[in-house]
């Protein structure tokens, strides 16, 4: 008895193998739009950016979300970090961590101008030129060679209860 059943499913079976060669130009093509997003930090990507200078925010935040999308936040931060503990300039650092290759191992640049603050101005007006931003070597020394602003704020513990100063 069920080997009659099993026998009525093969010929079904075989009915649609038969029919395969006809139904198969007749099935329509749909396309479907599927992108996969990396879990990138924005908001990580908008707190380093806002330390670079106003001409260059846009050119940080390109370079931050693809360094982000590349690498491990860990990574990006620890270098990041290590910039700015030295007093470098994070445009600089970021323009140099651009146009790291790891299959290249061509970090000298990054890691000269991280361990000895040597810049290359030629080689960083033509870095920011790929990402379309025109600047003379003279003109981009005096921008990214001017103090940066640190916001530090003193503040006293609020157990030590100080409301401000007074006159």
């Amino acid at each position: 008895m069920s080997r009659g059943k099993t026998d009525k499913g093969l010929d079904k079976l075989d009915k649609i193998d038969q029919n395969l060669e006809k139904l198969i130009p007749k099935l329509r093509q749909r396309r479907v739009n599927i992108e996969v997003m990396p879990s990138i930090d924005y908001k990580a990507i908008k707190q380093w950016s806002k330390r670079c200078i106003k001409p260059l925010r846009n050119f940080c935040e390109k370079v931050l979300a693809e360094l982000f999308t590349n690498y491990t936040p860990v990574s990006v931060n620890n270098l990041l970090n290590e910039v700015v503990q030295r007093g470098l300039r994070l445009e600089i650092a970021l323009a140099l961590a651009s146009q790291f290759d790891p299959t290249l191992g061509n970090d000298t640049l990054l890691r000269r101008y991280i361990e000895e603050g040597f810049v290359d101005w030629e080689y960083l007006v033509s870095v920011l030129a790929n990402y379309g931003f025109r600047f003379g070597v003279d003109e981009l020394k005096n921008l990214l060679t001017q103090p940066t602003e640190t916001k530090r704020r003193f503040g006293l513990p609020r157990s030590l209860g100080f409301k401000g100063l007074k006159k």
